[in-house]
């Protein structure tokens, strides 16, 4: 899915890409871990771009529900999530990065990602959370 042309089945500006997405994002709220963890890894690998981020920012509660894998106890779960969380605060920048900084603080992304790093053990967790957290802490300050 990391290639162009599985991107822009979820990302190209089209109605049904945008299903595709509202789909993809719903899955990762149903209550069988193993398709929550599916869709938390594509969504992973699809917010490694600019194109997917604006996409994700456009759907009403699609940053709450990366923040909502932040929260779980299963550490996969939270692992992909906060690689998502990461991937919108680190990687766009210019208008979709501010919007993108902008709705994870809206959904108390702070604070999640905190608990996070306070309640994990896992390196990859933690390195990911100090990553995601630093824009939002420097725009605080700025």
């Amino acid at each position: 899915m990391t290639c162009e042309s599985g991107i822009v089945k979820f990302a190209d500006g089209s109605k049904r890409a945008a299903q595709r997405l509202h789909v993809l994002l719903a899955l990762t709220d149903v209550e069988d871990v193993a398709t929550r963890r599916a869709a938390g890894g594509a969504l992973a690998m699809l917010t490694e771009y600019d194109a997917a981020i604006s996409a994700v920012l456009e759907r009403p509660r699609g940053v709450n529900l990366l923040l909502g894998l932040c929260q779980e106890n299963n550490d996969d779960l939270v692992h992909r999530g906060i690689v998502s969380v990461r991937n919108l605060t680190c990687i766009p920048s210019g208008d979709i990065g501010k919007r993108a900084l902008d709705a994870v603080k809206q959904g108390n992304g702070v604070d999640i990602l905190k608990g996070c790093l306070q309640r994990s053990s896992n390196p990859a967790i933690l390195q990911a959370g100090v990553e995601a957290l630093k824009p939002l802490v420097e725009q605080g300050q700025a």
